[in-house]
């Protein structure tokens, strides 16, 4: 009977099983299909940015949600270890029994398969040290990039690109052993690799560096309770891990007929009180996911406290490691582990102690964790949240620097599709310029051909006028060629009339400066000028004009050495006259300018100026007091009615008395020959109109004549009536 019951308890527990295993396939199935629909969607989505000008952010965007992923691999790491060492310390609790007692001061052995159950609990213990340091660097990490007014956005996206990935690989390898074995064997998970991994991580993502060689992040940088936190999780876990240890070795073997071990007697009350530690451990953190970060004072108790549990914590479980390793213990070996639990239990009353202290009740419980714990399951959510919180302090919670850095490009974008009218016509401006500049180069390169090519020529004509005549000359010309050099020569000879006369005239006038007392000369006529040049190269032309024969002399060559020779002469001696007469008709200005009388300019002084600036700005002073309406507030407790009424007539009366200063002022900066010079052009021209008597103080008043025009008097009057 008891043998069918049996199976059929199994055959309920395979159906179960089978059931639940279905039922994770379908959920896996669907969150495949889920997780490759949103890849699909992220890479659409990235291939409609501009390069250009998300690649940074994108890489920065990668990095943290890698880290991200990196601490969300190790919370779920932690979970499932927490499942394998509750079951194991149930497992082991009810093991004991009241009536399988050694009698006090006996030895237990321990059997093989006990001793390697402890091994893969040590195993783990470490593994998940290992795990919660990582993943408090990354919450680090995570939280500098985010945390207000800790570093600009340039270096949060910079801090973002700087990941390295050799350690997610390693812990989703150990997280896949530990989700299909159910336990993390030492022989089949190697913990100095994943060590390595993330010592070198560490390394990568700690020391990196500015421009100026200083660390991104400060070394003594944390966000506050994260290092209660991490040694909290530290603690909780080793002491869950311990009792773990424990309960293996009175863990009933299954699937075994042989009788559960003996137990000592001292052994039961350990056990319980070290189970009962780690659930009030877990209510503790539990409770502490409702921690106020702005908490000074309670986030430094609680540093300290946290410490002590995890420092605790590692001597009872390096003392049970080296215990519970060997083939057997004894009471003693109990009784030293009790003294070392008791440590641990005072720390969990002085945390609960401190709870109470900071008012963390059940209600403001949100979470089993607390989010900045290495223990919670989304990393990204959690660092940002908690982030936006500390930032609502003193400004909005919605500038942290992911958000600041996405709103900068959504704002690039916005600006690039607004200006997209903007570009369209500076794009056709720059066709039509670029046309435009192309026609140019056209014209410039044809120009820039023409002139070569009329250099050429010059340089050409020129060597062949200043030439010797040398040889005898070629016979027969022909007679277009004669005509275009008559006519040359003929436009050359005006030229130089011209410039003959130009070169006369400077002469006169520099010797009509030089000469000022004398009487100027005569001079010639510049028309009736004949120059033996003219005639000879009249006479040449003409004689240029005939045939000449083979091997005789031309006298082509005589007239172009003839105008070679009057131009080197001429040339100099014109740029000579042209710069003497600049500089006597330089010379005679400034003479003549030094001669005139100075002008009568009367400079008012700087003073007078600022009086009568001063003198209009009280008048408008005044106006606007004047002009000013305002009614006493009954409203107002603070300041009586009677009160504000002095108030208003003050500021006319101050508005009045600073018109009264600056017109007394003005009018003693009036010059005394200017007041007695209007008043006998008024007392000889018109008689007086009116007297206008304005108060003055002490013996400073003076009577002054003035002629004003209607509309000054219209304005005066207004000013009296206000």
């Amino acid at each position: 009977m008891a043998t069918s019951q049996k199976a059929l308890s199994q055959a309920a527990q395979l159906a179960a099983d089978a059931s639940a295993a279905r039922k994770r396939d379908s959920d896996a199935v669907f969150d495949r299909i889920a997780a490759r629909s949103m890849t699909y969607l992220s890479q659409r989505l990235e291939s409609l940015l501009p390069t250009s000008v998300v690649s940074a952010e994108l890489a920065a965007i990668k990095g943290e949600i890698d880290l991200s992923k990196l601490a969300d691999m190790a919370a779920v790491s932690l979970s499932t270890l927490e499942e394998v060492f509750n079951k194991t310390i149930e497992k082991g609790v009810s093991g004991l029994s009241e009536f399988n007692v050694v009698e006090e001061g006996a030895v237990v052995a321990i059997s093989d398969i006990s001793t390697q159950q402890i091994d893969v609990m040590i195993h783990q213990v470490e593994f998940a040290s290992i795990v919660i340091e990582s993943t408090s660097d990354a919450l680090r990490f995570m939280a500098a990039g985010q945390w207000p007014e800790l570093m600009s956005q340039e270096l949060s996206t910079d801090l973002g690109s700087v990941v390295v990935h050799s350690i997610s690989r390693a812990l989703s390898e150990q997280l896949k052993l530990l989700k299909q074995e159910g336990v993390l064997s030492p022989l089949r998970s190697s913990l100095s690799d994943l060590h390595q991994s993330a010592q070198n991580t560490k390394l990568a993502l700690f020391d990196t560096c500015d421009n100026l060689g200083n660390p991104i992040i400060p070394v003594d940088w944390n966000p506050p309770g994260l290092k209660a936190l991490k040694s909290l999780s530290i603690g909780r876990f080793t002491c869950m891990g311990t009792t773990a240890v424990l309960a293996s070795v009175v863990c009933p073997i299954e699937d075994s007929q042989e009788p559960p071990a003996p137990t000592l007697a001292n052994f039961a009350g350990f056990l319980e009180q070290a189970k009962q530690s780690c659930f009030n451990m877990t209510d503790i953190c539990r409770k502490l996911s409702a921690l106020n970060l702005n908490d000074a004072e309670t986030i430094a108790s609680l540093n300290e406290v946290s410490f002590k549990y995890e420092s605790s914590s590692l001597v009872l479980f390096n003392c049970v490691k080296e215990t519970f390793t060997r083939q057997s213990i004894a009471t003693a070996d109990v009784d030293k582990c009790s003294t070392l639990l008791e440590d641990v239990v005072a720390n969990v009353r002085h945390l609960s102690a401190l709870l109470r202290k900071a008012n963390l009740g059940d209600d403001s419980v949100t979470n089993n964790v607390h989010e900045l714990s290495p223990e919670f399951e989304d990393s990204w959510g959690g660092v940002t949240n908690v982030a936006a919180r500390m930032r609502a302090v003193d400004g909005d919670p919605e500038d942290i620097n992911y958000l600041l850095r996405a709103r900068a490009i959504v704002q690039h974008l916005s600006d690039a599709v607004q200006n997209e009218p903007l570009l369209e016509k500076s794009n056709a401006k720059i066709t039509s310029l670029e046309k435009s500049l192309a026609s140019r180069s056209k014209e410039i390169a044809m120009q820039n051909s023409r002139i070569a090519e009329l250099e050429r020529l010059i340089t050409k004509s020129s060597s062949s006028f200043m030439s010797p005549v040398k040889g005898v000359q070629a016979p027969g010309t022909p007679s277009a060629d004669t005509h275009k050099l008559k006519e040359e020569v003929h436009m050359l000879q005006e030229a130089l009339d011209v410039m003959q006369q130009q070169a006369d005239e400077y002469e006169k006038e520099i010797k009509s400066l030089k000469d000022k007392s004398r009487t100027p000369r005569v001079a010639r006529q510049a028309s009736g000028r004949i120059t033996p040049k003219k005639q000879s190269s009249a006479l040449d032309i003409d004689l240029f004009g005939s045939a000449t024969k083979p091997g005789g002399s031309s006298s082509r060559d005589i007239t172009l050495e003839s105008i070679s020779l009057e131009t080197a002469l001429f040339r100099p001696a014109l740029a000579s006259a042209t710069q003497s007469a600049s500089y006597w008709k330089a010379q005679s200005m400034g003479s003549a300018l030094s001669k005139l009388p100075p002008l009568n300019v009367h400079l008012e002084s700087q003073r007078a100026k600022g009086c009568a600036k001063e003198l209009v700005l009280a008048r408008n002073e005044v106006r606007l007091a004047k002009a000013s309406v305002s009614i006493v507030d009954l409203s107002k407790t603070d300041i009586s009615p009677r009160s504000q009424l002095k108030e208003l007539k003050q500021k006319e009366l101050i508005a009045e008395s600073r018109l009264h200063d600056a017109t007394l002022s003005w009018m003693n900066e009036q010059p005394l020959e200017e007041k007695s010079s209007v008043t006998k052009q008024n007392t000889q021209t018109k008689e007086m109109l009116g007297k206008i008597v304005v108060p003055c103080k002490g013996d400073i008043g003076f009577v002054a004549h003035m002629n004003v025009s209607k509309a000054e008097l219209r304005n005066f009057h207004s000013f009296l009536v206000q």
